[in-house]
């Protein structure tokens, strides 16, 4: 019974090695009519050249024993990297007993070389009819366009085998064909360039918005995002054959390495914006280090393959460029995302913009890297992942920008929100130093030396009853000296009232200033007038500073104005307390307000309580008008 399954099993092996060796001998012809465009399920096949050496006529007699592969042409097929030459064959048989004319599609891009041989039944030997591919010029294609575009005649009844020798070498080896009349092939090209000159609008005006923004704003960012992008348009370009067309028609090898070293590059600009939109550093990042190691080396690596152009083809180093490309975007993406997702868990609430944006960008450069390293036959994204991707996050991130700024402002007013309260605080703290100063200062002259000035005064008055016995000039000596302990005592006074006004709190700011300017239209010999509007009470520490800024206004005319008429004005408003004090001295110049520590002392006070202060001095007097917003 063993025996019996197993022979029906080797059967089973052998007839299905005989229909697999059926299936690849076969390469159908495809019959041309008078079709638009023709399927080439089937129709199409490929044989690899490993040694680099084989002939057409070497490969014609492979095919016809059968072993070549055959692929469906009208599908992207991608084998991945590739050190061989590939030769793919089709064949064209017309029914039609009148000429034909078709256009057949290689929609394959980066090609290094194609040659198209043609072999037909009356020839003897295959015939090389075209030559082109990236290596070469771009006015040498046999049609003008981003994709190998080949004019094939069929005259009537003839069967013709085309053999296209293509070189991929150092890169992923692909497979795809379309078949038609020529103004159906160039036709079904209008969408795509509309759809690639749509995406390249939107990485144009990303572009010229950030150049832009730096020149205004000088960020960095800004900078680094518009050489991404920069990076991302030249890659995707290429990817679809339109940066031979449109940027690179004559660079010969230097077109090789355009999508490694911009897929590279790309990368580690894409880092160091990372970087600088979550604010990432030393102090709030525990992969910075690794971030900045990381950024540098993909530097290098991206900038490295333009020294290969020194040296001529060597397929080891194609191989390692080839790989090291991919290998660095595939690790970069998902780095990035674990740094932002870092920041995000520190805080950093505009991380999610980040992450929204590089989300779709991972899914499709993973999805265009697995298919071109033949690990996946198909693009999840149309019309490739890169593409997609790359509009996705230049688009999102574009917005994620002004949302930064956004943040950065809010930032910024709260950080000046605290900054003013933490300077207010100080300014208080120094204010109130200074008042504990002045109280101690006015406690110990009116303790102390107001004491010893009284006593001295009764035990002078205490010689009164012997002023008779004194000489006249004697009698002057001593009602002199009364007089001087006197005004000592005055002064005394004032100069303690003025340190810690007596009664403040009680009299209030409008009382204060009365008594004070009683005081001196006592003994001095300026005319005080004060006039005031003012009805509320403000808080003490409000009405304190007030007083002190009205005082050393005060004091200024006394001491430096010359004066015989001053005004001071307190009037309220609905907004704020307008305080006017006027004089008609001699006034003062600017380098006497710039170096006058009294002025100082109230440009502070009214810095801190939030208002203005307006001075207008010459020699016919001065006057200095305060707005303290209520």
């Amino acid at each position: 019974m063993r025996k019996r399954l197993f022979r029906c099993f080797l059967l089973l092996i052998g007839f299905a090695g005989w229909a697999w060796g059926v299936h690849a001998e076969e390469v159908k012809p495809v019959l041309v009519d008078s079709s638009d465009t023709y399927m080439l399920n089937g129709y199409v096949a490929y044989y690899e050249d490993a040694t680099l050496k084989m002939t057409p006529e070497e490969v014609l007699a492979f095919k016809d024993e059968g072993l070549f592969t055959r692929v469906n042409g009208d599908e992207y097929v991608s084998l991945g990297y590739t050190d061989s030459y590939y030769w793919v064959v089709i064949e064209l048989e017309n029914t039609l007993p009148d000429y034909v004319d078709l256009f057949l599609s290689i929609p394959i891009p980066s090609i290094n070389r194609i040659d198209l041989y043609r072999y037909g039944t009356s020839d003897s030997i295959p015939t090389l009819v075209s030559q082109t591919g990236d290596r070469l010029p771009f006015a040498q294609r046999p049609w003008p366009v981003r994709d190998f575009l080949f004019p094939i005649r069929l005259a009537g009844y003839e069967h013709s085998t085309l053999l296209f020798k293509v070189d991929k070498r150092g890169q992923n080896f692909s497979i795809k064909a379309k078949l038609g009349k020529r103004e159906v092939i160039l036709q079904q090209d209008i969408p795509i360039y509309g759809a690639f000159g749509f995406y390249t609008g939107i990485f144009a005006f990303a572009l010229l918005f950030n150049v832009l923004m730096y020149l205004s704003v000088a960020d960095r960012i800004h900078l680094y995002y518009a050489l991404y992008i920069l990076c991302s348009v030249i890659l995707v370009l290429d990817e679809v054959g339109l940066a031979k067309e449109w940027l690179f028609t004559d660079v010969g090898r230097l077109h090789d390495y355009v999508k490694s070293s911009t897929g590279m590059l790309g990368c580690g600009l894409l880092i160091q914006v990372m970087q600088l939109f979550t604010n990432q550093t030393s102090a709030n990042s525990k992969l910075y280090r690794w971030a900045n190691y990381y950024k540098y080396l993909v530097y290098v690596l991206g900038f490295s393959p333009f020294f290969a152009l020194m040296f001529p083809v060597n397929i080891g180093v194609e191989k390692a460029i080839f790989y090291i490309a991919n290998i660095s975007v595939i690790l970069s993406l998902p780095f990035i995302a674990v740094c932002v997702v870092e920041r995000i868990k520190r805080g950093f609430i505009l991380g999610y913009y980040y992450l929204l944006a590089i989300l779709p960008l991972i899914i499709g450069a993973s999805n265009y890297i697995l298919q071109i390293m033949g690990l996946v036959g198909e693009q999840l994204l149309k019309p490739n992942g890169i593409t997609v991707g790359f509009a996705a996050e230049v688009v999102i991130l574009s917005f994620a920008l002004t949302q930064r700024y956004n943040f950065l402002k809010r930032e910024k007013a709260q950080l000046k929100k605290e900054n003013d309260r933490i300077r207010m605080q100080s300014v208080r703290q120094v204010f109130q130093a200074q008042e504990d100063e002045r109280d101690r200062l006015a406690k110990d002259l009116h303790d102390d030396l107001g004491g010893t000035l009284s006593v001295i005064r009764l035990k002078v008055t205490d010689f009164q009853t012997k002023l008779d016995r004194l000489q006249p000039d004697e009698r002057e000596a001593y009602g002199e000296t009364i007089e001087l302990i006197t005004r000592a005592c005055d002064d005394l006074r004032e100069i303690s009232h003025s340190l810690k006004p007596k009664f403040f709190l009680e009299n209030g700011l409008i009382g204060t200033i009365q008594e004070r300017l009683t005081i001196l239209n006592r003994v001095s010999i300026i005319n005080f007038e004060f006039v005031y509007q003012y009805t509320r009470r403000l808080d003490p520490e409000i009405e304190l500073s007030i007083y002190r800024i009205v005082n050393e206004l005060i004091n200024n005319v006394v001491k430096h104005s010359c004066a015989t008429q001053a005004t001071v004005q307190l009037v309220e408003t609905v907004d704020e307390l307008v305080i006017t004090v006027e004089d008609n001295g001699i006034g003062f110049d600017g380098h006497d307000i710039s170096e006058g520590i009294g002025l100082n002392n109230v440009y502070s006070r009214i810095q801190y309580l939030g208002g203005r202060c307006t001075i207008d001095s010459n020699k016919n007097g001065t006057t200095i008008a305060l707005e303290i917003p209520l």
